[in-house]
């Protein structure tokens, strides 16, 4: 699906071969080292690469950069996708001598120019030409969240963008298009952590890109290695800008996001209940929801921090103490996950562990496990000791509940406890080593327990990246549905990052056909009412049985089919199209004050000669139209607020 054309495979092979292939020459990365920018100082440094061939769309790249005087070892892996052509790759350095290594400053994992010349392959600017760049928000808990922003590059002009206090997509998301007509090349950062992202418009032609972590300024020890932040680009031509987005976003489909038995696992529908018994503990009602969740077709139990909350000290005061609270749970998470099991139900549940409050259990008995000691602060993955008791403790619920999500979030800021523990001539180790130690829990966890997935969360969507993303998915996108229905900001922000991120997912507070549903529906949520209820029931099966018909149609090319815009007085939609089924859908909202109660919009990926039937959602029946008919649709919505959805295929042939 969305495959790519042969002169962009063509564009990023070349690329691949001169920075990454086996006969490189012009590494992809940079630093300064023992004072010296890297281009100077490796003049006499030497290289083996290897290129290997693992299937019909991968071809692994292995090289290695080696300095003879300074015993420092550069290894490359690196991973391009003919079908996307797209390639991303990570770098580690080694200190392989035996005593401390020259000082390394402003590590790089990109830099290189991209310039106008078809031959030098790095097309994306020409002499004459502006380029623009194209990027979105973070997450900051309201309609802004993910909001899809242009700049114009002009000659000399240089832009730098980073995340706020460490959380990678904490004010503005790691992914950006650098477009210029005809060319254009998609970038994803992956760290979780502080990255930093540099463009300019040099004014010999060329836009330079420069990204990786913001700071670092070390000396490895005798035998250290560090690894850098992962890189994506995508290369593609033509003149629409969103087409960077879309190859990242089919890179991530083909080859990042989790799978289950080789299917794609899309964000699950989840149910969940705040009851007590009258004794205060939550066993009992836990335990009788399951199968009525289970009858109207929810797919996980979602336990979260609040209400729930099963650890000692409720929240955030309990943070740091890992294990279940007596009074609510007598007999632990087993009888609570038994019975999702047995109902056929997977199991959520909430943790927090990279924060530790005061005075509890980790706080009082391994002050030295947390940066902050006995008052608590953020607890010290960058420790192989105190990483593997907490994921001994994870593991341990993991296995008695047999849960098969773990929610984990983290609300605050690591960035000033990184860079406060920082020793001199060390600046960046402390993150670098915590981010390490992040993703090697969760790959430790997972390889414990196949089919365990993340639901990544951080103070909602402030940690969304394509290393995250490589673990779970984020099921609760932006904490501010925790204020509760906001359907103008639900459309924007789903469809913010419906840009880049294929699966996502939020609250519902509503049931099929309302407009508040609608605004929020994903391939899968959480119902933020009694989905167990029995005068919910319908409702609630109505809703499932509209998001499992339209999620396929997720994993197609996204398109912003009307400006993304929150007036109220404005439509609002976009489309999902399959090109490999040549099929999709398109969502559309009338808002409150849209005088009109019909708007002519355009469906993006048909053939303009073939014939589809497309159905409206309004219990008419389908129309046969041509592709061509589709570039001016009329769709009519006589409420406001209210809402649409257009779905077609290709129509059956005449007999």
């Amino acid at each position: 699906m969305g495959d790519a054309t042969r002169a962009e495979q063509s564009d990023m092979r070349r690329w691949v071969a001169l920075r990454l292939g086996r006969r490189a020459t012009e590494p992809p990365f940079s630093f300064d080292v023992g004072g010296k920018p890297m281009r100077e100082a490796m003049t006499g440094w030497s290289y083996r690469g290897l290129s290997r061939r693992l299937d019909s769309d991968r071809t692994s790249h292995a090289g290695v950069w080696t300095d003879s005087a300074s015993q420092l070892d550069l290894a490359v892996d690196a991973i391009e996708y003919r079908a996307t052509a797209a390639v991303e790759w990570v770098v580690r350095i080694r200190n392989m001598g035996a005593g401390a290594s020259p000082l390394l400053e402003d590590i790089r994992a990109l830099d290189a120019l991209f310039a106008a010349e078809p031959a030098a392959a790095d097309r994306v600017d020409d002499a004459d030409g502006t380029p623009a760049l194209h990027y979105s928000l973070g997450d900051s808990n309201s309609g802004e969240s993910f909001r899809p922003m242009e700049a114009a590059l002009a000659p000399g002009e240089e832009r730098t963008f980073a995340p706020h206090g460490g959380r990678s997509s904490d004010g503005v998301m790691p992914f950006f298009t650098l477009h210029q007509d005809g060319d254009g090349l998609g970038l994803a950062v992956g760290w979780s952590g502080q990255w930093s992202a540099t463009f300019k418009h040099e004014r010999a032609g060329g836009t330079r890109i420069r990204a990786g972590m913001e700071k670092t300024r070390i000396r490895l020890r005798p035998g250290e290695e560090i690894r850098t932040p992962r890189m994506l680009l995508a290369f593609y031509r033509g003149d629409d800008a969103d087409r960077g987005s879309r190859l990242i976003r089919r890179t991530l489909i083909n080859h990042v996001t989790p799978r289950r038995d080789g299917e794609v696992v899309f964000a699950p529908i989840c149910g969940t209940i705040g009851e007590t018994d009258p004794d205060g503990t939550y066993e009992g009602p836990h335990v009788r929801v399951m199968k009525p969740l289970a009858a109207v077709g929810v797919e996980v139990f979602w336990s979260d921090m609040d209400p729930q909350q099963w650890y000692p000290g409720g929240f955030p005061g309990g943070t740091g103490t890992w294990e279940h609270d007596p009074a609510k749970y007598p007999r632990g998470l087993k009888p609570v996950g038994d019975a999702a099991r047995e109902a056929g139900l997977g199991y959520l549940l909430w943790f927090e562990p990279e924060r530790v409050a005061a005075g509890t259990q980790i706080a009082r008995e391994h002050p030295e496990w947390v940066i902050g000691g006995a008052n608590g602060g953020l607890f010290r993955l960058d420790l192989p000791e105190a990483r593997k008791w907490i994921t001994d403790k994870v593991d341990s619920h993991i296995t008695q509940a047999g849960i098969g999500w773990v929610r984990w979030d983290f609300n605050m800021p690591p960035l000033g406890h990184w860079r406060a523990t920082d020793e001199p001539e060390r600046e960046g180790m402390t993150e670098i080593r915590h981010i390490e130690g992040l993703y090697a829990m969760w790959d430790d966890l997972r390889s414990r327990h196949p089919g365990l997935l993340i639901d990544i969360c951080a103070s909602g969507g402030r940690r969304l990246d394509i290393e995250t993303l490589r673990h779970g998915l984020p099921l609760w996108h932006s904490d501010l549905q925790c204020e509760g229905a906001h359907p103008e900001a639900d459309q924007l922000q789903n469809a913010g990052l419906y840009r880049w991120l294929p699966l996502h997912a939020c609250g519902l507070f509503g049931l099929e056909p309302s407009y508040a549903f609608r605004s929020a529906a994903t391939t899968g949520n959480v119902f933020a009412l009694a989905a167990h209820a029995p005068e919910n029931a319908d409702g609630v099966r109505r809703s499932i049985r509209w998001q499992k018909r339209l999620r396929p149609y997720a994993l197609g090319d996204f398109h912003a089919t009307l400006p993304h815009s929150a007036d109220l007085d404005k439509w609002f939609a976009y489309q999902f199209h399959r090109p490999d089924l040549d099929a999709g859908c398109v969502f559309v909202y009338r808002r409150a004050k849209c005088a009109d109660a019909e708007v002519t919009l355009g469906v993006a990926g048909v053939r303009r000669d073939r014939r589809y039937s497309v159905e409206a959602d309004d219990g008419g029946v389908a129309r046969i139209m041509t592709g061509a008919q589709m570039a001016e649709i009329k769709v009519t919505v006589p409420e406001a607020p209210g809402s649409a959805v257009i779905v077609y295929q290709p129509a059956p042939r005449a007999p």
